[in-house]
């Protein structure tokens, strides 16, 4: 069976990124093992992407602790200083948002995925509830 030219060029298209984990990210192998499971079922990004797709939420004391992938599908590396993030619900509903200094997280290298904690302290959230799942974590987009 041939594939259509759609389906080659979509194919074509994808981007696969490689896991990396910062300098200072302290993870046992079981943890790295299951880092590498979600990295594996992450979205395909297209060429020349900055992204970030979470993958666990836990709760502590009112706060809400994420753990999401930075990704980048550029063929250089990047890197972060402010970024302000919104976490949502799957309707697009603001639950909270906070700026976080990432400088310290140093360069993304090129057509990687790294994971990397964010803290939504109660002064973060926005909603009454914050859901256990359908939930995403999203750069906001500030227009000029």
């Amino acid at each position: 069976m041939l594939a259509s030219e759609n389906e080659i060029a979509t194919q074509e298209d994808v981007v696969q990124t490689s896991l990396v984990f910062h300098n200072d990210w302290e993870a046992s192998k079981q943890e790295e093992y299951v880092y590498k499971f979600h990295h594996q079922r992450l979205p395909s990004l297209k060429p020349n992407q900055i992204s970030i797709s979470g993958v666990k939420l836990t709760r502590m004391e009112g706060d809400v602790f994420i753990v999401a992938f930075l990704r980048n599908s550029l063929e250089k590396a990047v890197e972060f200083n402010i970024v302000h993030l919104l976490l949502v619900d799957n309707s697009g509903e603001l639950l909270a948002k906070k700026a976080f200094d990432l400088s310290k997280l140093g360069e993304l290298p090129a057509l990687s995925s790294m994971p990397w904690r964010f803290v939504f302290e109660e002064e973060d959230m926005l909603a009454e509830s914050i859901p256990d799942d359908d939930w995403k974590i999203v750069f906001e987009w500030k227009g000029k």
